[in-house]
């Protein structure tokens, strides 16, 4: 079983996966172009398939260092990148190894603690919190992007040498041709339909909603809303263990959606308060879904179900916000439905599909897959 030390070094590399992907959006905005942000995302796609069935085949240790090499290439190319094909290839593979960082390093601690919900949220948290920290950094470097890659490679170097003397998880099965069963295909669905909401909520109708509610600055604004994003990954990291991981995950994906429906009909301080609280079920679920989606599967196909449900899954993050501006263009109403039943779809799976995970070793949740 992993020590809190060894823990806290899984979590320095998990940290930087999340701080290229809050960085993103500035360095999009340096360059006005969103092809950037859709190399990062091909990535993700392609990053998560490759690195889940890597960790199946070589290992789950193999397959974290190898995510970390992938991170630290990627940042050094966008360092020194001098046009914005390099940029684009950059980002491509910081994508790669982001999805095989999240995805392999959540089946791994999964497989590796005791107290599973709460070694996986604290390995995710500092990930989060880094919502906190790029915004201050980015203003620090202003014109000057390329600084950004500079904790990026920094972080991947000093991670991938911590990594070195972890051990190899005690589950894992080498497989050459991984079977994908149908449980696969229906986390792949819920996170489609979560990712959905959730980007949707950093989309355009997001602030033009807070502009039409009479507030001017809605940036501002929506940082308010933002915060409690952070806090709901806090929370939902405590109390992982202690509350079921099918009720919480479903619980979150529903208040949210239910939540998110009805957003357009409040005014005043209300609608930043409610959007407060949307965000916080948007946080919370990361750590309660991210160990229940690998609790899910058998540990032979483990990382590689996680990487595909995870991975693929943000195609949803990607349609979402497409799908809500267009939307929200005919009818401000109908647009929220939308994202918030896609949330409440999540959920409905969750509680419908899933397995009771908590207090229970992984032997006895595979017995019940059968």
């Amino acid at each position: 079983m992993l020590s809190k030390r060894q823990l806290a070094f899984i979590s320095i590399g998990t940290s930087l996966a999340f701080f290229d992907i809050f960085n993103v959006p500035y360095i999009v905005s340096s360059h006005n172009n969103s092809l950037i942000l859709s190399s990062d995302m091909l990535g993700y796609f392609i990053g998560g398939i490759f690195n889940g069935y890597l960790g199946i085949f070589k290992g789950r240790k193999f397959s974290i260092l190898f995510s970390m090499i992938l991170i630290a290439i990627g940042s050094l190319i966008g360092l020194i990148s001098t046009n914005l094909i390099q940029l684009f290839l950059a980002e491509f593979i910081i994508g790669f190894g982001i999805e095989g960082e999240i995805s392999v390093t959540t089946t791994y601690v999964t497989e590796m603690s005791d107290q599973r919900g709460k070694a996986v949220g604290f390995t995710n948290l500092g990930g989060f919190l880094m919502s906190l920290i790029v915004g201050p950094i980015a203003i620090i470097a202003g014109d000057n992007w390329r600084l950004l890659f500079i904790p990026s490679l920094l972080i991947a170097i000093i991670a991938l040498i911590l990594r070195l003397n972890l051990p190899e998880s005690r589950l894992w099965i080498r497989t050459t041709k991984p079977k994908i069963n149908n449980r696969v295909l229906i986390f792949l669905v819920i996170w489609i339909a979560s990712y959905f909401a959730g980007y949707s909520l950093f989309a355009s109708p997001t602030f033009s909603l807070l502009s039409s509610k009479g507030f001017q600055d809605t940036s501002l604004y929506f940082t308010y809303i933002l915060y409690g994003d952070p806090l709901g990954v806090v929370i939902g990291t405590i109390l992982n263990d202690k509350i079921e991981r099918k009720l919480s995950s479903f619980l979150a994906n529903f208040a949210s959606g239910v939540f998110i429906i009805l957003w357009p009909l409040f005014s005043g301080i209300s609608i930043i308060l409610l959007g407060f609280i949307i965000m916080f079920f948007q946080g919370f679920k990361f750590p309660t879904m991210y160990a229940y989606t690998a609790e899910n599967f058998k540990s032979e196909i483990r990382s590689l179900g996680f990487g595909i449900a995870d991975g693929i899954g943000h195609l949803g993050g990607f349609v979402g916000p497409i799908i809500f501006s267009s939307l929200n263009a005919i009818n401000v109403e109908l647009s929220f439905l939308v994202v918030g039943v896609m949330s409440i779809i999540a959920s409905l799976l969750l509680i419908t599909k899933g397995v009771m995970v908590n207090k229970k070793s992984l032997e006895q949740i595979e017995n019940e897959l059968l």
